[in-house]
Order: C-alpha cells, then sequence, then structure tokens
C-alpha cells in the first residue's frame, strides 16, 4: 500500500510542477472581437444535453432486450473482469500491488456485476446521485 500511496504523491508532484511550465494559447478567428467564457459554456451545456439524450435513447434501447440479449451483454462484462484480475494477479506477482488490495478490488468488481443483474440497469452508464431523470 505504500508504494501506491508514494507513486500517487510522485505522481501529483509532476502534475504540480508541468503547471510551471509555459502555456501556448492560441485564439480562434472570429468575426466578433471577443468571445466570453459564458458562450463556451453554453456549447458545453448544449453538448453534455446531446450526449444526455443519447444516453436515455441507449437506456430506452436497453429495456427492450431480451433476458437472454441482455445475459449475453452480462457474459461479456463478465469476461472483462477476468481479465481484469488476471492483470491484478499479474501486478500481485510482481509486487506493483499488494494482494489484499487486488483482492478487495476484484470482490468489488463481482459485487458490482451482481448488482447490474439483479437490478437490470443500463451497465455502461452510472445515473447521477440526486439527480432525478
Amino acid at each position: 500500500m505504500n508504494k501506491i500511496k508514494l507513486c500517487g504523491l510522485v505522481l501529483a508532484g509532476f502534475i504540480y510542477l508541468a503547471g510551471f511550465g509555459s502555456i501556448t494559447v492560441n485564439a480562434a478567428e472570429t468575426n466578433t472581437e471577443s468571445a466570453t467564457l459564458s458562450e463556451g459554456k453554453k456549447d458545453r451545456n448544449s453538448k453534455d444535453a446531446a450526449f444526455e439524450q443519447k444516453i436515455q435513447k441507449a437506456e430506452s434501447a436497453w429495456q427492450t432486450l431480451t433476458k437472454a440479449q441482455k445475459e449475453e451483454i452480462y457474459g461479456l462484462l463478465e469476461t472483462e473482469m477476468n481479465d481484469e484480475a488476471k492483470l491484478l494477479d499479474k501486478m500481485v506477482e510482481l509486487k506493483v500491488l499488494e494482494k489484499s488490495d487486488a483482492d478487495r478490488f476484484k470482490a468489488f468488481k463481482v459485487q458490482k456485476l451482481k448488482n447490474l443483474r439483479e437490478s437490470g440497469e443500463f451497465p455502461l452508464m452510472k445515473k447521477k446521485r440526486g439527480k432525478e431523470q
């Protein structure tokens, strides 16, 4: 666990130091004299809304799938989970992670897949907490 903390600290240090580098910004050519931050925010909000519509459409399509089709997807997710478990085992073997941490992560993934299967939720996107959809 100490190795993980140390790596995190080193990574944070690199990010901090990278912040001191020079940043070059090129302004886009526009027919107006200036662009405001609110225009950028409006553009991002419209992109977020478009993405949210796509997710809602995908969730609706998910609900129309048969139980067998959903199980096929869950099977693929289980295969992915098993591959991640192999990766974690290799990292334990190479002493990058401690076995207890890898086991805890594997148990979390198993429980997550079990919960998905039981709830029947769309498996790719989490619902935002505190936001009614």
